[in-house]
């Protein structure tokens, strides 16, 4: 009889892969990244990698998961932390002090979602939009590393922030209407997303943010409302990503096209 395959030490939420790579992608982008940028980056997705074996290792993934892996994913969790620390940390010392100081930002949102985890509230919609926030925060010092301003940088993890947010709405109301066939949260959450739209372009007109947040957020919340008012099925899981994928390669190209000097 054939051994059962071992338990996956790669993140599960897949969702979550864009909502790091893709404002990192953007903030190496923003600017002429060179060794600094690129060791923060590299350490930071180093960082999100050990998120699941931590998960394990600590008994958040159930009892079972522990016993069966625990030691595996506690030695995954510890090489990969390690590589974090030593990548992220060869950046910083490479890195302008205007950059050193953004660098402060994604450990504090880290050490945030970590409390999150502990208190089992990063399964509630604000603990997913704060786990949405704190990822792409991994962009802002890269960004400033490549050379962006931290205004610019700042634009663009903002936009990042309202768009994921949006997402993570559909992807509830979704998940919530399988569960839960009496409730729909759908008018609620289409009120959120045009919430978060109405924010972006109520800080450009006053002079807040540039244009391209606004524009940049378009996509992603146009994506977030279709799937919302086409009330796909969760077995339509997948649709809903790909639209979310659609939607984040538009804000990319919008944000690189705006914001880009």
């Amino acid at each position: 009889m054939p051994a059962a395959p071992r338990r996956s030490l790669l993140p599960h939420e897949h969702g979550a892969y864009g909502q790091i790579a893709l404002p990192l992608a953007c903030g190496l982008a923003l600017g002429r990244p060179g060794a600094p940028a690129i060791l923060l980056a590299a350490g930071a997705f180093a960082g999100f990698l050990s998120y699941e074996p931590l998960l394990v290792a600590s008994g958040n993934r159930g009892n079972r998961a522990r016993e069966e892996d625990g030691p595996r994913a506690r030695r995954l969790a510890a090489l990969l932390l390690a590589v974090a620390v030593a990548l992220a940390g060869a950046g910083f010392l490479l890195a302008s002090p205007e950059a050193r100081l953004a660098a402060a930002v994604p450990p504090v949102l880290a050490a945030a979602i970590a409390l999150l985890v502990r208190l089992e509230f990063e399964r509630t919609v604000a603990g997913e939009v704060a786990v949405a926030v704190a990822l792409s925060s991994a962009g802002f010092p890269v960004a400033v590393a490549s050379g962006a301003t931290p205004g610019t940088a700042g634009a663009a993890w903002l936009a990042w922030s309202l768009g994921f947010a949006a997402t993570t709405f559909a992807v509830e109301v979704v998940l919530t209407r399988a569960r839960a066939p009496a409730r729909d949260p759908g008018p609620a959450a289409a009120a959120g997303v045009v919430l978060l739209l109405g924010t972006a372009v109520a800080l450009s007109a006053a002079g807040v943010v540039p244009r391209a947040v606004p524009w940049a957020v378009a996509p992603l919340a146009l994506a977030s409302l279709a799937v919302i008012g086409l009330r796909l099925p969760a077995r339509r899981l997948r649709v809903v990503g790909w639209t979310a994928l659609a939607g984040s390669a538009a804000a990319l190209a919008v944000l690189l096209a705006g914001l880009r000097r």
